[in-house]
Formats: C-alpha cells, structure tokens, sequence
C-alpha cells in the first residue's frame, strides 16, 4: 500500500498547474497534510459559508500584546482547530519562537503524529502580528 493511500492526495496550495495536459500539481503525505493546516489557520471562522466551523480564530489575536496569557490562548486556539478540523494528525506540542517580534512574527512550532503513518511531522507557522 503507497503512502498516498494511507494520508490521501489532493491538490498543492496555492493551485498551480505545470502544463494542460499533466494538470495540477499534487501534494501527498506530509505536504498535503502541512498545507492543510497551514489553510485551517489562516481561515477565519464564517470565512467558508459551507462550512461555518471550519477555520480558527487567530486573527483575534492580531494587534494583540504578547504575554504569556495571549501565548496561552493562541496555543489552545491552535490545539481546538485542529483537533476538531484536521483528524489526520495528533497534535503533540507547540513552541513558540518570538525572535522575529518586533518584525511582527511569532514563529508557531507544531509537531504531530500522522495518525495513519504513526510518522511524526513538524511544520512552522509564521504568525504575524500587524497584518490588516
């Protein structure tokens, strides 16, 4: 059994397309399941009116000052998205780096298991504080 069995394959975000004839690029495995957490955290809910509950609410926290407490809520807001929104994966940690802060981004650490692999995978998500 391949590994696109086992975690799936869809198409890469953003939607490129290499040529008419081989059609749009695929992502399979940990690709596919980084950048749909990647579009799960970037989605605001109610942006999707299919599908209300999907997203999270991240963008609350723009404008926000950065403190143990905002950390605390950003991480739990982290864990609830994906664990309602991406069943795939099993959140197993996530760290911040806030070197880049007075850039405006705080740099998400998550590691997870790939629940149908038992593989771990970690991805960075840049979060950035002053964007409009």
């Amino acid at each position: 059994m391949s590994a696109a069995e086992f975690s799936g394959m869809g198409w890469c975000f953003p939607p490129n397309f290499k040529s008419v004839e081989s059609g749009p690029s695929m992502a399979t495995d940990g690709m596919l399941i980084e950048q749909a957490v990647h579009v799960l955290l970037n989605t605001l809910f109610g942006e999707r009116p299919l599908h209300p509950t999907y997203g999270s609410r991240l963008g609350d926290f723009i404008f926000s000052s950065v403190d143990p407490f905002i950390l605390a809520d950003v991480k739990e807001e982290i864990a609830n998205a994906i664990m309602i929104n991406e069943v795939r994966i099993s959140l197993q940690e996530i760290n911040f780096d806030s070197q880049d802060i007075y850039d405006g981004i705080i740099k998400i650490e998550l590691r997870y298991i790939i629940k149908s692999t038992n593989s771990l995978g970690n991805m960075v998500f840049p979060y950035y504080l002053n964007r409009p």
